[in-house]
């Protein structure tokens, strides 16, 4: 007999011990006999009895049938999501596990129950934290989401190692295409014999040739100027980056018998499904390298922010004048154009002698054209504010503030930047908004940090091979085709500048920065002027020395000095120049507060030492031997970053 008819068994024998009970009671209210009443009284008994029983047994048939429909539900259910690799946990309000499901048995024990969770998640080494209501953890190979329902008091522990897996292979396989380009190839072939050039074509083609070897990438040259093609993937591109590229530094030494040092330049991209457009993107990345300095690695992805590795020497300086030459004609067509009705130049914010002499020069060019022209300034350092005073007066026209220029401004007005290649470093952070991409030019011998997205590639001139901007920019003014009429204070604001910067001809000197100051020279610059401009008093001398008493080695060569006190900026850099005169000292690095008093500024100087890349890991950038940045930090961790960037900066110098 099945479950079903028991019930229906048991319910009519119930139904007739009713009846029995009913027809009990009327007999024995009816009849007043003594027989009747005990056959009565034993029919109610019996009656009670029967229904009482076999309701019992209806009762306990029926809750048999539903304890084994939850237990079999239940059994379902947790197979079902254990199946789907998913685990559940439920706790009380303190904490306590109070249940496991079999998933959570088979992978991680079966002796949960009574436990803390707590306790559960320090055996996979998770400070666990109800507020925290979603997380991953790794344990025995598998990869697990947590989910936490504190109301609920339960929470789900899901195997999400297959989409991890999947996800990552997928990023292990993406296609990755560089460019790599050998530094100063086209200087190479003015000055090497067939045989040498050769030889730096071989070494470059044997270390591409072992990376094949030892990473899965092809490689092509696909022209005569010593440019290659790189295909490969994601996962070896990461494998190159964790030993941060370093067979490309070998390069440097393969040649010095020769006194020739191999510097190559890449750019790799990966990120997006268009391989055009990947293709493009590794050219900018390489373009930026070279814009960089050179000797350097360039990673960009559309989802991630650019990567840089290597930039471990100073290459050969550009003694090709082509693209200055480019430029000046094409600065000149623009100038030569009717529509375009004024000119605009902008140093960097706290400017100093190279910003505003470059700009004056650019003033100068466009006064020759018959051009409207301004320098946007507001904030210059001591030395060069003196300069101003002395060369152009007090309150003179030339200069303009930003709401003048930001009204000036418009689709006929060509902007340039100088000793800057950034809106932001400059005193009007809106000094593009209003111009066309076409209008703005780059004038810049700073190894760029960030990308360029607001001007043509034919109107950026970076070339940090050169001296100064002020060497550019007079460059610029001796292959116009036209003859710039200069006056003397302007040449003579162009040598302090290209004075400045460097040290007056100390460091960062080619032939043609001797000819650049000789061509100023010849229009009334006069370098006795130029050295007395950088000259300092008692003042200065003072200040420069109370900054140095705290000197500090934080590195073998690496010296840092930092006070609390608000200097200018061209006294903090005097201080950072002052702490390398001492010979077998690398890298200098000077703090103090700024003169508004609402940041630090961080003075780096380098002796055949890349402190660029030290400054950019604190937010800044430069030049590779000549850098700066500007915080908002307090002082005491402001210098404690500087400190952890200059000692886990691997590879900054070039010196053997």
């Amino acid at each position: 007999m099945n479950l079903k008819q028991k019930i229906i068994l048991y319910s009519l024998i119930a139904v007739a011990g009713v009846f029995l009970a009913v027809g009990s009671v009327i007999l024995y209210f009816t009849r007043s006999d003594i027989y009747s009443s005990i056959f009565g009284i034993f029919g109610i008994c019996l009656s009670l009895i029967i229904v009482g029983l076999f309701g019992i047994l209806s009762v306990k048939s029926f809750l048999s049938t539903q304890a084994i429909v939850k237990k079999s539900f239940n059994s379902f259910i947790d197979e079902i999501i254990s199946h789907n690799a998913i685990g559940v946990l439920i706790f009380d309000s303190e904490g306590q596990i109070l249940w496991t499901s079999k998933f959570i048995k088979n992978r991680f024990g079966r002796k949960w129950v009574g436990s803390k969770l707590t306790d559960f998640f320090k055996k996979f080494n998770i400070n666990f934290d109800s507020n925290n209501i979603s997380f991953d953890f790794n344990y025995k190979d598998f990869s697990y989401t947590v989910n936490i329902w504190p109301l609920e008091n339960c929470l789900s522990i899901k195997d999400n190692t297959l989409e991890q897996r999947t996800l990552q292979l997928y990023e292990d396989e993406l296609t990755v295409l560089g460019e790599i380009e050998i530094d100063n190839y086209q200087l190479y072939q003015s000055i090497l014999s067939e045989e040498q050039l050769y030889n730096v074509t071989k070494e470059v083609v044997t270390v591409l040739d072992n990376l094949v070897c030892d990473y899965n990438l092809v490689y092509r040259q696909y022209n005569t100027n010593g440019k290659f093609l790189i295909v490969t993937n994601k996962q070896a591109l990461d494998k190159m980056s964790q030993v941060n590229f370093k067979f490309f530094d070998d390069l440097h030494k393969t040649l010095k018998s020769q006194n020739i040092i191999i510097s190559v330049s890449a750019g790799f991209a990966y990120g997006t499904k268009n391989l055009w457009e990947k293709m493009e993107q590794a050219k900018n990345a390489l373009l930026q390298a070279q814009s960089r300095g050179g000797d350097q690695v360039a990673i960009f992805s559309r989802n991630n922010l650019p990567r840089y590795f290597g930039s471990t020497s100073e290459i050969l300086p550009n003694i090709n004048r082509a693209r200055i030459k480019a430029l000046a004609n094409w600065i000149e067509k623009k100038l030569l154009d009717p529509k375009i009705k004024r000119v605009i130049a902008y140093g960097h914010a706290h400017a100093d002698l190279d910003a505003i002499g470059s700009a004056l020069g650019v003033y100068a060019i466009a006064k020759t054209f018959d051009k409207e022209a301004y320098i946007c300034t507001m904030t210059q350092d001591v030395t060069t504010k003196k300069a101003i005073a002395k060369y152009f007066g007090e309150d003179n026209p030339i200069f303009i503030k930003a709401h003048q220029a930001n009204t000036l401004t418009d689709e006929n007005t060509l902007v340039f930047l100088v000793d800057n290649s950034a809106p932001n470093r400059t005193d009007n952070p809106k000094c593009v908004e209003k111009a066309k991409n076409t209008n703005i030019f780059i004038l810049d011998h700073h190894r760029l940090n960030s990308s360029v997205d607001f001007c043509s590639k034919i109107n950026r001139h970076i070339e940090p091979s050169a001296s100064s901007a002020s060497e550019i920019v007079t460059e610029l003014m001796m292959f116009l085709e036209k003859q710039v009429k200069v006056k003397k204070n302007i040449a003579q604001m162009l040598l302090n500048g290209i004075y400045l910067d460097t040290l007056q001809f100390q460091k960062h000197v080619t032939s043609r920065t001797f000819e650049a100051a000789s061509w100023l020279k010849n229009r009334g610059a006069d370098s006795t002027e130029s050295s007395n401009s950088l000259k300092i008093d008692a003042t200065t001398y003072e200040k420069v020395d109370q900054v140095l008493k705290n000197l500090e080695e934080v590195k073998p060569g690496f010296y840092l000095a930092y006070k609390d006190i608000p200097l200018s900026n061209d006294v903090i850099s005097i201080a950072a120049e002052e702490i390398l005169r001492i010979s077998g000292r690398k890298a200098s690095f000077v703090v103090a507060k700024s003169e508004d008093k609402k940041s630090y500024k961080l003075s780096a100087r380098g002796i055949d030492t890349n402190v660029q890349i030290i400054c950019e890991a604190v937010g800044g950038g430069g030049h590779f031997g000549t850098a700066a940045a500007v915080s908002k930090e307090d002082l005491l961790t402001f210098v404690d970053n500087i400190k952890q960037a200059i000692v886990s900066v691997k590879n900054e110098s070039n010196i053997d």
